[in-house]
């Protein structure tokens, strides 16, 4: 069941449907999934072990992080 006040998501994701997910963005979708989840520095070094992981998106800034397929 859905909180009040959150959109449905069509992102397969299941940080979406966590009241309190670990991540700040999904890395799937790049949407926002918990705001309280304070968001660090990003560097190219964390964003290219992210990409090898399989993360179309960083999951502490919501970068895109691969190109569309």
């Amino acid at each position: 069941m859905m909180g009040q006040g959150r959109e449905r998501n069509l992102c397969d994701n299941l940080n979406h449907r966590r009241a309190q997910a670990p991540v700040r963005h999904c890395p799937m979708c790049g949407g926002i999934v918990n705001q309280r989840v304070r968001a660090p520095l990003c560097s190219e070094t964390q964003h290219a072990l992210s990409r090898r992981q399989g993360s179309a998106f960083c999951a502490d800034c919501g970068t895109r992080l691969v190109a569309d397929r």
